[in-house]
């Protein structure tokens, strides 16, 4: 809920209106959009016009991350994500998550090093499957996201977060 109540406070100042005044309108592929959906892509109405934004959100240990760009050309979606790396410590994660090269990147890796890896890949993912709308109807193993140059790791702490999380933001091409 906090997260919801945050994005759109920030849609509201970015757009100089009340919160009040917009209404939570989510997409998805695969059941449609409108003011009904709780779930997708979220974006606002206002007045019943779409608001010109593209939105992104990420919750993680009690951290949010809002990712927003105002008046976005045609087409382009952002998709931001964060992650906790002591909540990727359990066997079978790499498997699960992560393609064949990817886990081929993180030979040889131990401890917190093997950790903050599986975060930053998994940020990177999770901010991939956002922006393109697909989320995880597909299966995270079958992405590789090492050499997406749509997708930007943040800097430790650049986002506020605390200093072990790892966050991502990925951004499409307009029209693409």
């Amino acid at each position: 809920m906090a997260g919801r109540l945050a994005l759109r406070t920030l849609a509201a100042e970015l757009l100089d209106v009340q919160a009040s005044d917009l209404t939570a309108h989510f997409s998805c592929p695969r059941c449609g959009s409108g003011p009904g959906l709780s779930h997708g892509r979220p974006g606002y109405t206002l007045r019943g016009r779409p608001v010109p934004l593209a939105l992104s959100l990420a919750r993680s240990s009690g951290w949010i991350l809002l990712g927003a760009v105002v008046a976005p050309p045609a087409g382009l979606t952002i998709g931001v994500d964060l992650e906790d790396p002591a909540r990727l410590d359990f066997d079978g994660f790499d498997a699960l998550a992560l393609s064949a090269a990817e886990r081929a990147a993180l030979a040889g890796l131990s401890g917190q090093a093997l950790l903050q890896e599986r975060a930053r890949l998994w940020t990177r993912k999770e901010a991939w499957l956002k922006m393109t709308g697909e989320g995880l109807t597909r299966a995270p193993d079958t992405l590789n996201v090492l050499l997406h140059q749509e997708i930007r790791d943040l800097a430790a702490g650049e986002a506020g977060l605390p200093r072990n999380f790892r966050a991502a933001v990925a951004l499409s091409a307009a029209g693409s």
